[in-house]
């Protein structure tokens, strides 16, 4: 079975295994995002290691892993400065969860399934094994003109009027993606559950009130939970730091955010 973002929703994590009936030895995969805005991210992480889970990283996972890393290069307790809420979920973890945490990879291909999972998604005009890492991990839209958002523009139409309005013609990037096979993922809570062809996103907004979602495999059948309650609200996207693009290669507009994303990305 395939799980959406659980962000830490361990009591409603335990209702969907007991919803499907799971048992010792079934194959359960993570959408990424087990952590972060809930109640329990270190409870979550536990569970999933304990039962032998697999997952693929998801964006706050990966600011997690990162303070992982730091925290075992300086081990001093985080300051009251740095204790962002990644930091202290590093800083809680034991060793073997932070392990099977960091062994998570950006993507998983089961040719057996003819699926693909991952946390955000893909590009559709790159192969796998060339996307960026950053934006499999961030990744939402794809405007008309094939530039790909990695977090949604501000209502107060900080990025441009030009892209504003083209921001009015975006598409999930699932649209455009023609397979052949499949790709199952997260990430985007506030389009909720997309179906196409071939491409599902089962991010149900748990942390926010709404449901978390898996998929069973390979009957591909949905099943979900109500949460218990919203743990958080949604995000002010017009105090966001920047808005993220990613061009088409061989377009020069936006030549230096792309450096930017892959400047960003260290990896693990």
């Amino acid at each position: 079975m395939v799980i959406g973002d659980v962000h830490g929703c361990v009591d409603e994590l335990c209702m969907l295994l007991k919803g499907v009936d799971f048992s010792p030895g079934d194959l359960v995969l993570f959408l990424g995002d087990l952590t972060a805005k809930g109640p329990d991210s270190v409870a979550v992480v536990r569970l999933a290691r304990q039962i032998g889970a697999l997952g693929v990283r998801g964006n706050h996972d990966f600011e997690v892993i990162k303070w992982i890393e730091a925290l075992r290069k300086c081990p001093s307790k985080p300051t009251k400065l740095d204790a962002s809420e990644h930091t202290r979920i590093a800083a809680k973890l034991v060793s073997q969860d932070a392990a099977w945490l960091k062994s998570c990879p950006w993507y998983i291909h089961s040719p057996d399934l003819e699926m693909y999972f991952v946390h955000a998604g893909f590009v559709p005009w790159v192969p796998p094994r060339q996307q960026n890492p950053r934006l499999m991990m961030n990744m939402r839209s794809i405007l008309t003109d094939k530039t790909v958002l990695t977090t949604y523009p501000s209502p107060a139409g900080d990025i441009g009027g030009n892209l504003l309005a083209e921001y009015d013609r975006e598409a999930s990037w699932a649209r455009l993606w023609k397979g052949p096979e499949i790709v199952v993922y997260g990430h985007d809570a506030q389009r909720g559950l997309q179906l196409f062809e071939k491409a599902v996103g089962i991010d149900t907004a748990c942390v926010y009130g709404g449901r978390l979602t898996c998929m069973v495999l390979p009957e591909k059948k949905l099943v979900s939970v109500p949460a218990k309650r919203a743990y958080t609200g949604w995000e002010r996207r017009g105090r966001r730091r920047k808005t993220k693009l990613f061009r088409a290669p061989g377009d020069q507009r936006w030549r230096t955010i792309g450096e930017m994303l892959e400047d960003e990305w260290k990896g693990p």
